[in-house]
């Protein structure tokens, strides 16, 4: 059976809240999936591919060479079930193998790939604790296989982001350094000296924000919330560009369309970022309470146009989206994929995904459903144009280690793999 989630940890791209922490169980090792098998086209039977093991929030980065990084995560969405693997995925043998493991458990830590081929990982949580949030930093050498400790963060963080300057050095800003703390302090590391360097700090607390690097260079930093107010919890209406010349960030005039927390984001092939989805703290369901957990979904998309530094609001989304994952296709549409979806009293991932079609004011298109409902799982472009789904919360809260690939000419995502024993009949 498929290990089961009793309780969702605020992730690097989360921020969920801590919901069932009475219903921990302890299990503390990874239930292995039994393999899925399935029919495919040819009317065989088919063992569907997937990863070494199960994986909810981890990270995952293109390499330069084609292959995929994948590391750390939730297991069993369990106290004690973060790991420290890291395996590797090669669309030339279409295999996942196990690689070197991270030097500590983590899961939500951010994954930057640097220019001379290395992946920081950087942060995250060590378990679902309080207090459980992480500083230390490694580099993955894909020519030796391993992960070597590097210099550490200045402060804990979960719930940041991570972004790749121009010069090569990368811009780590927000998150909470507790669980509960939301930080206004910005590093940037520095790969030739391997040390982080405290930068100028944001205008406002953010997590769960989304960084986007514009054309100019410059980052642009926008939504989020904070955790630690006095009248409960807050999203963001607002946004700020960082300077990498001034070290400094300086506030839009502009607001965006609607305040966001867990949106996904991405820089457009025209150079304009777009900000998807997330959740709204101005509709409040339930006990109309100040929480994240009964914040509204959106539906709702805005393109940021660094030009005219404002917010124009796309059509709407056919789905809301929280947490999801946003992904660059080659033709410059963008791939939604995956995101919170409440199953009565679970909280599991959805298979709704869709295509964001650029252009004024830019349109969003329904795709085939994913095969596995998915929440905070991956989705990383491999070098054929395809895009590599992996892992993630399933529809009953569980922890998957199943992948699919989508396929930008056929808009569907496809189970691949390795043919089993044909199907009763096939072939008649």
């Amino acid at each position: 059976m498929r290990a089961s989630i009793s309780i969702l940890a605020r992730g690097a791209a989360a921020l969920l809240a801590l919901l069932a922490a009475a219903a921990l169980c302890g299990c503390t090792n990874p239930i292995a999936e039994p393999p899925i098998v399935y029919t495919n086209r040819l009317g065989e039977r088919a063992v569907e591919l997937a990863m070494a093991m199960p994986r909810a929030d981890q990270a995952a980065v293109a390499l330069k060479d084609g292959r995929v990084l994948i590391c750390g995560g939730t297991f069993n969405g369990e106290i004690d079930g973060v790991t420290p693997s890291a395996e590797i995925y090669d669309p030339l043998t279409h295999r996942f193998t196990p690689t070197g493991s991270m030097s500590v458990a983590r899961m939500g830590q951010t994954a930057t790939l640097l220019n001379d081929g290395r992946v920081l990982i950087a942060g995250g949580v060590e378990n679902f604790g309080f207090r459980s949030e992480l500083a230390s930093a490694e580099l993955y050498d894909p020519a030796s296989r391993r992960f070597v400790p590097t210099g550490s963060m200045s402060v804990e963080r979960e719930g940041h982001t991570a972004t790749l300057l121009r010069d090569g050095r990368v811009l780590v800003a927000g998150g909470s350094d507790n669980g509960a703390h939301t930080l206004s302090s910005a590093e940037i590391y520095d790969p030739e000296t391997g040390r982080w360097r405290l930068t100028g700090r944001m205008n406002v607390p953010r997590e769960a924000q989304v960084a986007v690097r514009l054309g100019s260079g410059q980052v642009l930093m926008a939504a989020g919330g904070r955790g630690d107010m006095p009248g409960g919890y807050i999203a963001y209406q607002n946004a700020e560009i960082f300077d990498p010349g001034a070290g400094k960030f300086h506030s839009l005039a502009a607001r965006m369309k609607s305040d966001r927390v867990g949106a996904a984001a991405v820089l457009l092939g025209d150079g304009r970022a777009l900000i998807v989805g997330g959740k709204t703290g101005r509709i409040l369901i339930g006990f109309h309470a100040q929480s994240l957990y009964w914040f509204t979904p959106l539906n709702t998309a805005e393109i940021f146009d660094p030009e005219t530094a404002t917010f124009t609001a796309t059509l709407p989304m056919r789905e809301p989206h929280y947490l999801a994952v946003a992904t660059m296709l080659p033709g410059g549409d963008v791939l939604i994929t995956g995101g919170w979806l409440m199953n009565g009293p679970v909280i599991g991932g959805m298979t709704d995904a869709e295509v964001f079609i650029p252009g004024l004011p830019g349109s969003f298109a329904s795709v085939a459903p994913l095969h596995v409902a998915r929440l905070q799982n991956t989705a990383t472009e491999l070098p054929g144009g395809e895009v590599l789904i992996a892992g993630g919360f399933d529809a009953q809260g569980a922890v998957t280690s199943a992948a699919e690939f989508y396929s930008p000419a056929t808009r569907s995502f496809s189970r691949a793999g390795v043919a089993a024993t044909p199907a009763p009949g096939a072939g008649k």
